[in-house]
């Protein structure tokens, strides 16, 4: 648990260490392919002997997830500041209980049994916790952050759909 805390701490701080930092001064697709080469550094060590086509598979998922996800995001940064960016994020449990929806193949009217009230509900509230004054720009940075969400939602069910349909280790897959 003081894992998950000090992770959460430190992805935290990463919307302002991105704002500030790297946006606009370093070329989004340098900075998500250093990313992605310093993950497969640090997760080399855990891959093992995987079928090619679930490897090719768990590819697809970590470039949408990760890859594409945060070409949106760094380029939603050149239209929104980070209160208005982080306010925009609050859509992502939507995207989830969507993607998820389609997943197991549930009609979208099926609110009652399904994530949609709950994911509603946490949008609503982060919506009043955190709204502020929008910028000139926000338009372009909302459908940009949105994208992000979709493309990390989509990674996120993804990944747990196809993690249920295997017996390769979580480290493995994960790498």
């Amino acid at each position: 648990m003081a894992l998950l805390w000090l992770i959460t701490a430190l992805w935290a701080f990463s919307f302002s260490l991105i704002g500030v930092y790297l946006a606009g001064q370093v070329d989004a697709y340098i900075a998500v392919t250093s990313r992605m080469a310093l993950a497969l550094i640090i997760f080399l060590p855990f891959l093992r002997k995987v079928d090619w086509k679930q490897a090719l598979t768990l590819m697809t998922i970590g470039a949408i997830e990760i890859g594409i996800m945060y070409l949106f995001l760094y380029k939603s940064y050149q239209y929104l500041s980070v209160p208005e960016l982080l306010l925009f994020t609050i859509f992502t449990p939507l995207y989830v209980s969507l993607f998820a929806d389609l997943f197991a193949k549930r009609l979208l009217s099926s609110i009652a049994k399904s994530l949609w009230l709950p994911a509603v509900l946490a949008v609503a509230g982060a919506a009043v916790i955190r709204w502020t004054e929008l910028s000139g720009d926000y338009w372009q940075g909302f459908l940009l952050i949105q994208a992000a969400n979709a493309c990390f939602a989509f990674g996120q069910v993804w990944y747990r759909h196809h993690s249920q349909s295997t017996n390769v280790p979580h480290k493995t897959r994960f790498a």
